[in-house]
């Protein structure tokens, strides 16, 4: 149960980065903050590597190395969230290619 909260909250923080108005300013100052905010994947590896830190996680669980765990906590969830996303945009979204012309008499 715990994960899926981590996965949930996780993203809701993702989506709430990547669209807040309130944050362009720090992100304008950096060509590397921009491509950083605009990856879901790898501004998912710091907010799911950082979740891990808050909610103590770990999927290594009998094995822990503080800051390692975390990280490849992090980065395992992000990429499971990052596929998440493709399949839903693959499945539900719209996809314009432009007007149809039927040329049929």
């Amino acid at each position: 149960m715990v994960w899926i909260v981590l996965g949930i909250l996780g993203r809701l923080t993702l989506w709430t980065i990547q669209t807040s108005v309130l944050l362009n300013p720090l992100f304008s100052k950096s060509a590397k903050l921009r491509e950083l905010r605009a990856c879901d994947f790898c501004l998912g590896f710091w907010v799911y590597m950082g979740l891990a830190f808050v909610f103590r996680l770990n999927l290594l669980d009998p094995i822990y190395v503080p800051v390692l765990s975390e990280a490849l906590t992090g980065l395992a969830i992000s990429f499971l969230a990052h596929l998440a996303r493709l399949g839903w945009e693959s499945k539900f979204s719209i996809v314009n290619l432009g007007e149809f012309h039927d040329d049929s008499p």
